[in-house]
């Protein structure tokens, strides 16, 4: 018994000091970003970025971000440009996931995803231009990939998720080019691996679905090593994509409460998202907005420790 203890022990430890070496891994490459430049933004397009609770929003229409990714596919920069989403749920792990917030902040377009950031945005004197939440998005951007001849691989969910996925897809897309797919569930030595087989089909486009905030963290420590041109974050797409889940009706869509419908859905699974990040996002954002900055830090240590 004391032995299967220690050895319980053991494996945590050795799990803890797994993820630290590669959180340091990540922030040192980040670093690097900083330094060389790296992480540019767009400013011949107007961004108009703003951060919201310390995390990136680069709020514009989806007009300007289809343009912007089809340059990033279109230019050869020699690294895959990294794509994210900002939305209620990734803003409030990076309260607590500093390595989540910099990789975030560094992306090379974030975008403005999900109804609650228009309403934080809003209060915070930044009204958010349009949703780009990455369930229409990505569609929209593989709908010009079909058109363009672009490669796609897809990275994440189980694998008869991600399979089912990819049949579906050539039945809707049916001259788009996925060179390859992948799923989302390996160890962390297995990483090396699955760069070598995405850079042995050099795909234009890589969808990333290994939700936030692995999905993020991934893509900014591989980014520079991956041979393709952009890599979308795209969080539970493939769950969609492969009508494993079912997306709420359009109205409820329009007035901005699939997340209550998915919360239906998945309660056990989304629980958190609704009865705590939520009330917590906007409480940071009352507090940022009436009380002063030392006030703020407190409260913020107290809601996060």
């Amino acid at each position: 018994m004391v032995e299967e203890k220690r050895k319980n022990v053991a494996e945590r430890v050795g799990v803890q000091q797994r993820e630290f070496n590669d959180s340091v891994k990540t922030r040192t490459l980040l670093r690097y970003e900083v330094k060389s430049g790296t992480a540019e933004t767009e400013p011949q397009f107007n961004l108009q970025t703003f951060y919201l609770l310390g995390t990136r929003i680069d709020n514009i229409d989806g007009d300007t971000a289809r343009k912007i990714v089809s340059r990033y596919v279109e230019e050869n920069s020699g690294r895959a440009r990294k794509i994210f989403f900002s939305n209620v749920h990734s803003i409030c792990v990076a309260q607590r996931n500093r390595v989540l917030k910099y990789c975030i902040n560094l992306g090379d377009l974030v975008l403005a995803d999900g109804s609650g950031l228009k309403i934080g945005g809003r209060f915070t004197g930044h009204p958010i231009i349009e949703n780009l939440n990455g369930t229409d998005f990505t569609p929209a951007i593989l709908k010009i990939a079909e058109e363009r001849g672009w490669s796609v691989y897809l990275f994440g969910a189980k694998l008869q998720v991600v399979e089912r996925c990819c049949m579906l897809l050539f039945l809707k897309y049916p001259r788009l080019r996925i060179v390859g797919f992948h799923e989302g569930h390996f160890r962390s030595g297995e990483e090396a691996m699955i760069v070598d087989e995405i850079n042995a089909v050099h795909p234009d486009i890589v969808l990333v679905a290994l939700g936030t905030p692995l999905q993020e963290i991934w893509t900014s420590r591989h980014a520079h090593e991956l041979k393709a041109k952009i890599c979308i974050a795209v969080g539970g797409l493939f769950d969609f994509l492969s009508l494993t889940r079912k997306r709420a009706p359009l109205w409820i869509r329009k007035i901005g409460f699939e997340w209550f419908y998915r919360f239906i859905q998945e309660p056990n699974a989304k629980w958190e998202r609704v009865i705590v990040e939520i009330p917590m996002f906007f409480s940071l954002l009352f507090a940022k907005k009436l009380f002063p900055r030392r006030l703020q830090k407190i409260i913020r240590e107290r809601v996060f420790s």
